[in-house]
């Protein structure tokens, strides 16, 4: 688990079945909003004073040969569900690591394959759970009317409307994936950005900016033998060995993300809260921001304070803006911003908290949109995040909220 929610004092963990969960989402509550914790990977899986509903229990999975389709219960994380499907030779796209839960999904489902097969939460054909009124729900995307807003706010806003316990997905044909990552200086970020801004949608860039800035370039093209895309980066990567492009056989064989980035691995877990933005290409933007980015890391509190980016774009803007509660469809980044500290260092962490609002901040003119891969409800931001994340669909979410879970049971909009 998270360790800064693994160290919440809680009122308690439940790991309910379906049966007996359907009873515990109608009996009164001591503490509210409920947590829920599907991969454990979010600082606010657990909270101080909450009771926390754990669904491993909810763990079943199955691939319809047919309509090439996975369901699957929401305890499994991701990297479960892709060793499930590898024996069908089928996959979905996830992340840069196969830790987390439904919630990835859940939340957008950003990843390096996103750019060419669109986000995880765009595959889903049908939802199960039960809304915070304690009324069981069943919803299939083909069978959803226009009017009913209740699949829209479960794609991409279900964590203030319901606990999800069941999805089903459509699924892709596994394929490989090279991957070259390596370190950069700073000053060459600029320029990579903008290579990166002009590469097709088999390839995307990610970075890890902590101790030593890495960088992460994956193509999925069937481009043989080497897709030019990495090519490209030899003037900026070099081409000794540290550089050399790795062969995966698909996403569970990915090298781990910001592993190079660390100049020593901390022997104690620290605590950590992350902010994501989301905007547009940067173009000529990117010069001037990262600038002032590397002007922001020797100020870091913590040496586990990162800020990192995806690259999105392709398929992922090819989805009506109000088909799901992710509307900032034009993004082609998503920069996020990592505080962390030293658990029970308060200084600290109001320290790190700061640096990472002022990095947020910094990011905002160029990606004004939010995305709430964390909620901060515990945060005096939680109210501007909201605003940004969901923009004019807002007030009928809250709407929505009042209607589906409306004594408040989970997490506040």
């Amino acid at each position: 688990m998270n360790p800064l929610a693994s160290d919440a004092k809680t009122l308690g963990c439940l790991t309910p079945g379906p049966e007996l969960l359907k009873q515990l989402m109608l009996q009164p509550l001591a503490s509210t909003p409920l947590r829920v914790c599907s991969g454990g990977s979010t600082s606010r899986c657990a909270g101080n004073g909450c009771w926390t509903v754990d669904l491993r229990r909810h763990r079943e999975v199955s691939y319809h040969q047919d309509s090439m389709e996975v369901e699957f219960g929401t305890g499994l994380s991701m990297g479960e569900l892709l060793l499930s499907l590898r024996a069908s030779e089928r996959s979905i796209p996830i992340g840069l690591s196969g830790l987390t839960g439904s919630g990835f999904i859940l939340t957008g489902g950003m990843g390096p394959l996103s750019r060419l097969q669109g986000l995880a939460l765009d595959s889903i054909t049908a939802i199960e759970g039960i809304w915070g009124s304690g009324v069981p729900f069943a919803l299939q995307k083909d069978q959803t009317t226009e009017g009913d807003h209740r699949w829209r706010g479960l794609m991409g806003a279900s964590a203030f409307l319901a606990v999800v316990t069941r999805l089903r997905l459509r699924t892709q044909r596994r394929q490989p994936l090279r991957v070259r990552h390596g370190l950069i200086d700073p000053s060459q970020l600029p320029e990579l950005i903008n290579i990166a801004e002009g590469w097709p949608e088999t390839c995307s860039l990610q970075w890890n900016w902590g101790d030593r800035l890495e960088i992460y370039a994956v193509d999925c093209s069937s481009e043989q033998p080497t897709p030019q895309t990495l090519k490209d980066l030899d003037p900026i990567l070099g081409t000794g060995q540290q550089a050399v492009i790795q062969h995966c056989m698909d996403q569970l064989e990915q090298p781990t993300f910001g592993r190079l980035a660390s100049e020593t691995t901390d022997s104690i877990p620290f605590h950590s809260e992350v902010v994501a933005r989301l905007g547009p290409a940067m173009g000529p933007e990117a010069g001037p921001l990262m600038q002032l980015l590397s002007s922001r890391m020797q100020e870091r509190p913590h040496r586990g304070c990162r800020i990192s980016a995806q690259q999105l774009g392709g398929a992922t803007t090819r989805i009506g803006r109000r088909s799901t509660s992710f509307i900032h469809r034009d993004s082609v980044w998503k920069p996020w911003i990592t505080a962390a500290w030293t658990p029970g260092d308060q200084a600290e962490r109001q320290q790190s908290l700061q640096w990472m609002h002022q990095v947020s901040k910094d990011f905002s003119t160029t990606c004004p949109g939010v995305h709430l891969a964390q909620l901060h409800d515990h945060l005096p931001s939680h109210q501007s995040e909201l605003v940004d994340a969901f923009g004019e669909w807002l007030p009928e979410l809250r709407q929505l909220k009042s209607e589906l879970d409306p004594q408040g049971r989970l997490p506040p909009l």
